[in-house]
């Protein structure tokens, strides 16, 4: 039976592509919430020391947001295969529609910033030395713009390369190999009767990787899928989850080591040997409270926020380079004038409906597109591969 598409998981996403936004806007502006006393960076007032602890964390959480759009990838990438008789020839056909699917984006916003980088567009520097994001956001774009380097890069590395002319890009190259992975699992060992055990050794195996995410979100897949009519969730489960996620949300990944020894987390043992650390613990808690709890999928199904989750991509890959470029340009127009905490504030309420204005227009203009193209060739591609003489 074909399932329906989990939209609450969608709007999930959203919220981690808002994150996102808001701790690159943090980062620039207010460097010290993000990565504590470390490098240049100042701190401008004792608010800022808010964002070390729970639940304001959440707001710089970065690194959990990252670690939760791989654990939902590995999810929802995989539930519809789960037991699917014809599972080999659509895994086939997603393997080939997914470097499609997410390229539309990729290519646009790395023309987007080549642009923006050639005419010189890109204010990061001259911001960084009012906010002292330094050498964070003073060190993106900062060589003279190659156009030949461009042509090669769009053309034969636009998911290696894309970096150098949108940041964010680094995840959308994990978000590709990953996928891939979890499609060759699925065709290689989908019906293997002891997969659950592999799902628990890859995730073992990958402690050291933020692909480890994609193997959590396949096994909770295949649990839910195969076994949930057997679970039951008490009430206490759900209450221990937010516990946790709330606790461990706000970790502060970005700081060092003596910054950390200063927050209410230095009683906490090193995190490593877990892919994202305590921030892919929280992404867990709040993914397995998602697709357990009642309440949160009837708050999660707000229209706003499924509006969010239709438009993440384009939240996601298109942001940095609005703070780049228009959000900074405005900021340093604002400062000649106003204080410097109400020019961010002016800057930040007319920078995010710029985001989210322009995220619609890419994913109605790019990404639907996009995807249109990558359904029709995979089609095309598979049934040449099956069908041919």
């Amino acid at each position: 039976m074909k399932q329906s598409r989990q939209l609450h998981l969608d709007s999930l996403r959203g919220i981690a592509a808002l994150i996102v936004i808001i701790v690159h806007y943090l980062a620039v502006f207010y460097p010290y919430t993000v990565f504590g006393n470390q490098g240049s960076y100042l701190q401008r007032a004792d608010w800022e020391n808010i964002f070390f602890y729970p639940p304001f964390g959440l707001i710089v959480a970065g690194h959990f947001a990252v670690c939760l759009f791989f654990i939902l990838s590995g999810y929802v990438l995989s539930y519809s295969h789960l037991g699917d008789l014809q599972r080999k020839q659509k895994i086939l056909v997603s393997i080939i529609k997914r470097p499609i699917r997410l390229g539309g984006l990729v290519w646009f916003t790395i023309i987007c910033g080549a642009l923006l980088w050639h005419f010189g567009l890109f204010f990061n520097v001259a911001v960084s030395d009012l906010t002292s994001s330094k050498p964070w956001f003073s060190h993106f774009w900062g060589d003279s713009f190659n156009f030949k380097a461009f042509f090669i890069d769009l053309a034969f590395s636009s998911f290696s390369k894309g970096t150098i002319y949108n940041p964010p890009l680094w995840t959308i190259k994990k978000e590709l190999y990953g996928s891939i992975m979890v499609y060759l699992f699925l065709l290689l060992l989908g019906s293997f009767k002891y997969r659950i055990l592999v799902y628990t050794l890859l995730v073992i195996l990958f402690r050291d990787s933020l692909y480890q995410g994609f193997w959590i979100g396949l096994l909770i897949a295949d649990i839910m899928k195969n076994y949930s009519s057997s679970i039951k969730f008490p009430k206490i489960y759900c209450y221990l989850l937010l516990i946790l996620f709330v606790y461990l949300s706000s970790y502060p990944h970005y700081v060092n080591q003596d910054f950390l020894g200063s927050t209410i987390y230095k009683y906490l043992p090193d995190d490593k040997g877990f892919g994202g650390g305590y921030p892919m613990i929280s992404a867990l808690s709040l993914f397995l409270l998602a697709i357990s709890s009642n309440q949160l999928k009837k708050l999660l199904n707000l229209p706003f926020l499924q509006f969010l989750g239709g438009i993440s991509y384009g939240l996601y890959v298109i942001h940095f380079l609005v703070i780049g470029s228009f959000s900074s340009w405005l900021f340093l127009s604002l400062n000649s004038y106003f204080s410097f905490n109400i020019s961010f504030l002016l800057t930040l309420l007319s920078g995010l409906p710029f985001i989210i204005f322009t995220a619609y227009l890419a994913t109605k203009y790019v990404d639907n597109p996009s995807i249109r193209l990558a359904d029709y060739l995979g089609n095309k591609i598979i049934l040449l591969l099956i069908y041919r003489p």
